[in-house]
């Protein structure tokens, strides 16, 4: 009765694992380790019968040869993983920071050309037509003002004639052009004008122009002005912004300075651009000279 049982397992276990790929062998020895030693009625009946081989006896559940002795993949998979991984992580970053960086300069850029400075005609202090061309090749401070202001105006252009100055001193750098700009049409004409910048430095250039004239440059440079009511003496106050605009030899803006800005941070903040104009047009006498050749030979033709 026992034989018959045992081999009723033995070919229960067989067709099992023909089916699933198991090794039976392992099974068989999983189970003699999971209950210990068999009582001695247990070993004989699961002799096998005579004229047939003993069933053969193993170590363990893994035994040598088998696929489970493998591992699953190459061990250098794992530190090759790791250092793929880091450089896909460097790229990335690299790559968004890259066009954050690229992204905030087109926006600084597009910001300094195109929202402030534009073309623009006036009339100086001798009576001549003055446009924004006539100003290439120079570096220019612009200063819009009115000449009858009591306080804020001569306090502004009493600071832009100081930091000019401290710039001449600095023999490397090309002289600077300064211009003021009526926002008083009404009373400020071309021979006022030369009378009230005779006070400041030299090198001040005065424009005025028609009403129109004034709104077309103030628009360029976003300048805002308004004139309060007259008095009983027909005089009125003009409120305006009060800044300085610094533009480049090619007319482009370069920065500007508030009113709070002392005449020592207005020649940091020249020096600082000249510098880096330097860095992108090489040296600052060559880009002038071929700045005002451009203008020469657009002047001609």
């Amino acid at each position: 009765m026992a034989n018959s049982i045992c081999r009723g397992m033995r070919n229960l276990a067989t067709q099992s694992s023909r089916c699933y790929g198991l090794p039976m062998l392992a099974r068989s020895q999983t189970t003699v380790r999971s209950f210990g030693a068999l009582s001695p009625a247990a070993k004989s009946s699961t002799s096998r019968p005579a004229g047939q081989p003993p069933l053969p006896m193993v170590a363990s559940a893994r035994w040598k040869g088998s696929r489970s002795d493998k591992p699953p993949f190459p061990m250098w998979y794992i530190p090759a993983g790791v250092v793929v991984g880091t450089l896909a992580v460097t790229v990335v970053r690299d790559m968004r920071t890259g066009a954050m960086t690229a992204r905030k300069k087109q926006q600084q850029t597009s910001v300094g050309k195109a929202l402030i400075g534009g073309p623009f005609e006036l009339v100086d202090m001798d009576g001549r037509t003055v446009t924004d061309k006539d100003l290439i090749g120079d570096f220019v401070l612009i200063y819009f003002g009115f000449t009858n202001c009591p306080d804020v105006c001569p306090e502004q252009l009493d600071k832009l004639t100081e930091a000019i100055k401290l710039m001449d001193r600095q023999k490397k750098y090309p002289p600077i052009k300064p211009l003021f700009i009526s926002v008083d049409p009404d009373r400020d004409t071309p021979e006022g004008m030369r009378k009230y910048l005779e006070e400041f430095h030299p090198r001040f250039v005065g424009l005025t122009g028609s009403k129109e004239q004034i709104d077309n440059a103030c628009k360029a440079y976003r300048v805002y002005y308004s004139m309060s009511p007259k008095d009983d003496d027909n005089d009125y106050i003009v409120d305006h912004t009060i800044i300085c605009y610094f533009v480049g030899p090619d007319g482009e803006f370069l920065d500007y300075f508030g009113q709070n800005r002392s005449a020592e941070e207005i020649v940091k903040g020249m020096t600082q651009n000249f510098t880096k104009y330097m860095l992108e047009h090489g040296d600052l006498g060559d880009a002038l000279r071929k700045e005002r050749a451009e203008k020469q030979s657009a002047q001609s033709a």
